[in-house]
């Protein structure tokens, strides 16, 4: 789509109305400058890196979307005490994926992948601030709040059910602004990466798929054979970071949603619908 004589990859539903023109010529030179420090630099090790951190973000905005679709399933069968776990946990998804965007985190041998919630919501709502600071306060505060109303549910059981909760917050357009700006972030990573970085480096590296298809939590260790499969294809096929919109395919949407679904036949199963019934956050393929 073309904003004010600039071309952009994504349609765009929400972030050109987060601030001026002016302001966001402004804020993308600024951080395609932080992504040329990165992409003039460019190496095999990087590329693999930026490329997981990609899919990793792409694997976000689909769980959120299952998350939301989960969230509409337990509202239409009044499963009230599921609610606060689905909303808090689209939101972190977001939260999440926009961090792994972020040309000033580090990787630190794959340990981003395990930020803990809170440091995660304070950088994400940084990096909004660069938008917009009174956005970027309140939407801080709604996570806060999402978090905290989560964490009653779980560790505090309360007698009087979820009537102390709050739902004052537009909680989708809250996801799609995350969503945008890590799409964002991701556009301006893709022209660095394609003006800076020599082709030569453009590889996915077996230790960072495996850093992201294998997990260890307490001791027990799981292994994604679907996401081993998936690194597998970016590292043959796409081999270098690209806007997220056109990073997740088809393919891959289809799989990680379908894997959600329940079971046909069995009493009123969920299931996450058709594709059109995936885009209320982003543009999934």
């Amino acid at each position: 789509m073309k904003y004010e004589g600039r071309n952009f990859s994504y349609s765009y539903r929400k972030l050109f109305g987060l601030c001026s023109e002016k302001k966001l010529n402004k804020i993308s030179s600024a951080i395609s400058t932080q992504y040329g420090f990165l992409t003039k630099g460019w190496s095999q090790e990087r590329n693999s890196e930026w490329s997981c951190r990609m899919y990793f973000t792409t694997k976000m905005i689909l769980n959120a979307t299952v998350l939301i679709n989960s969230l509409e399933f337990a509202r239409s069968a009044g499963l009230r005490i599921a609610n606060p776990y689905f909303e808090y946990y689209a939101a972190l998804s977001l939260i999440r994926g926009l961090v792994y965007t972020i040309p000033t985190e580090h990787w630190n041998s794959g340990e981003l992948i395990a930020i803990s919630h809170i440091r995660a919501i304070n950088v994400a709502f940084d990096w909004v601030a660069k938008f917009d600071v009174a956005l970027a306060a309140k939407m801080k505060r709604i996570a806060l709040q999402l978090k905290a109303q989560r964490e009653l549910i779980a560790y505090k059981a309360p007698a009087s059910g979820d009537k102390n909760l709050d739902s004052n917050y537009d909680l989708i357009s809250f996801l799609i602004i995350l969503a945008e700006v890590a799409e964002f972030n991701s556009e301006l990573l893709e022209r660095s990466v394609s003006k800076h970085a020599d082709p030569a480096n453009f590889e996915v590296l077996d230790e960072h798929i495996r850093k992201i298809a294998s997990v260890h939590v307490e001791g027990v260790t799981f292994f994604d054979k679907d996401d081993f499969s998936r690194l597998g294809y970016v590292q043959r096929k796409i081999r270098r970071p690209y806007h997220l919109g056109i990073f997740m395919h088809p393919g891959q949407s289809e799989d990680f949603i379908g894997a959600w679904d329940g079971d046909e036949g069995v009493g009123e199963s969920f299931s996450n619908g058709s594709p059109s019934d995936w885009q209320v956050i982003f543009d999934v393929p």
